[in-house]
């Protein structure tokens, strides 16, 4: 009898521990949850005639299963002419601050000639950009920028490279789908149109969808698939371009709902037949007494 109660007692305990916890994390799960990271291509500080006339962008993104590392390879090469008389202006390039060893792996070259910069985060209530970036891929109020100082010659063409190594940490992260995004939308900030190609050549885990805000060519490469979209002398009307990962898994929350009064229904079935078999047993015990007697 005893070690039926601490069977009972260590079988309650067990259902509190790990089916209450679980049960209530995912009742609330009802919601999807997405995260979203990314980058964007260079736009003026302030307003100025300069103009952006070709952009041409490489992210080489190797994922694998859920919960390691994405590892990001980035490329940009931008053309910008300055119609007017030589003058100086600062440029910036937004980032989302989940790049880990980004500060450190960065190269700026104007003009094949590396130069120094930095990163500043700018809060998107105090900057001027709102317009150009797309606010259902944007879940922070503030943004990593990364800020370099030019000259642009007059009347000339200057050519700006920036490349990059990173990764983004999702170990401890969880989420049903991941966004990886390329803004665009930076494009309209300089004057003028723009030629610009952005590719994502992906590796591992394939996309479980991607933008379809403008046609996106599909191919395959070595050992994975490449994302292109591409503007030819127009404004860009687009603020992103991105690819999905999903994660979801609707088992994940069915299991629970229906493990829970599986369990707590075996507590119940328990209980009934340990007292039945109880009360059979005393019955039984008075019988014998009476007929002892």
């Amino acid at each position: 009898m005893k070690k039926r109660r601490l069977f009972l007692v260590v079988y309650i305990i067990l259902i509190v521990e790990l089916g209450f916890p679980i049960h209530i994390r995912d009742s609330k799960a009802d919601v999807v949850t997405t995260h979203e990271t990314g980058t964007g291509t260079f736009l003026p500080e302030e307003n100025c005639p300069l103009m952006m006339t070709n952009a041409n962008v490489i992210l080489i993104i190797g994922a694998k299963a859920y919960l390691e590392r994405i590892y990001i390879s980035f490329s940009g090469n931008y053309t910008i002419y300055n119609p007017t008389e030589s003058m100086n202006s600062t440029l910036i390039a937004p980032f989302s601050s989940e790049f880990e060893i980004l500060e450190s792996s960065c190269a700026i070259k104007i003009e094949n000639t590396t130069v120094p910069y930095e990163f500043l985060e700018y809060n998107y209530e105090d900057s001027p950009w709102e317009e150009y970036f797309d606010w259902e891929y944007v879940r922070t109020w503030s943004r990593l920028f990364l800020i370099v100082n030019a000259t642009f010659p007059e009347n000339d063409s200057i050519t700006i490279e920036y490349s990059f190594i990173a990764y983004i940490d999702i170990m401890d992260r969880s989420f049903d789908y991941l966004n990886i995004y390329y803004d665009v939308g930076t494009s309209r900030a300089w004057n003028g149109t723009i030629s610009e190609r952005v590719e994502f050549k992906v590796y591992g885990k394939t996309p479980d969808s991607y933008s379809s805000s403008r046609n996106c060519t599909i191919s395959d490469i070595t050992n994975g698939k490449s994302y292109a979209w591409e503007w030819e002398d127009e404004i860009i009307n687009s603020n992103i371009v991105y690819i999905t990962y999903s994660y979801y898994n609707p088992w994940a929350r069915f299991v629970p709902i229906i493990l829970f009064p599986s369990l707590f229904g075996g507590i119940i079935i328990f209980v009934a037949l340990n007292s039945t078999k109880k009360k059979r047993n005393e019955r039984k015990a008075r019988r014998e007494l009476r007929h002892s007697n």
